[in-house]
C-alpha cells in the first residue's frame, strides 16, 4: 500500500510562523471571498462597484487583491452598503468560534440552495 501523499501546505502548517502568518491573512481572504460572492451573487462587477463607491476601479481592484488588510470600518461598512448588505463586526469567544464558523455555513449554503 502506498503512503499517503502530504501536501505541501499541510507541511507548512506545521511550521508555528507560517500558521500564524496563514491564520492572519486567512481573515482578509474570507472578507475578499464574501465581497466576491455578495457581487456574484448580484450581478455586480467591479466597474459597478467602483460606481456605486464613486470611487477608481483600480482602488477596487487594489482592495480585491489584498487591499483591504488596512482597510477601516468606514470604508468596509460602505462597500457593505454599496452591495445592500449588512457589515457585522462581531467579537466570538474562542471557545465558541468552531460552532459559529458552522452556523454561518449552514446559513451560507441555505441562501444558495
Amino acid at each position: 500500500m502506498k503512503a499517503k501523499k502530504k501536501s505541501l501546505f499541510n507541511e507548512m502548517i506545521k511550521d508555528d510562523k507560517f500558521k500564524k502568518k496563514f491564520e492572519a491573512q486567512k481573515n482578509l481572504f474570507e472578507l475578499e471571498y464574501q465581497i466576491a460572492m455578495a457581487m456574484e451573487s448580484q450581478g455586480i462587477t467591479q466597474a459597478e462597484l467602483t460606481k456605486r463607491l464613486d470611487i477608481d476601479k483600480s482602488v477596487v481592484s487594489k482592495d480585491m487583491s489584498g487591499g483591504l488588510k488596512k482597510a477601516g470600518m468606514k470604508k468596509l461598512k460602505e462597500i457593505a452598503e454599496a452591495l445592500n448588505c449588512q457589515f457585522v463586526p462581531m467579537f466570538i469567544p474562542k471557545e465558541d468560534m468552531k460552532e459559529f464558523e458552522h452556523k454561518v455555513e449552514d446559513f451560507l449554503h441555505l441562501k444558495r440552495a
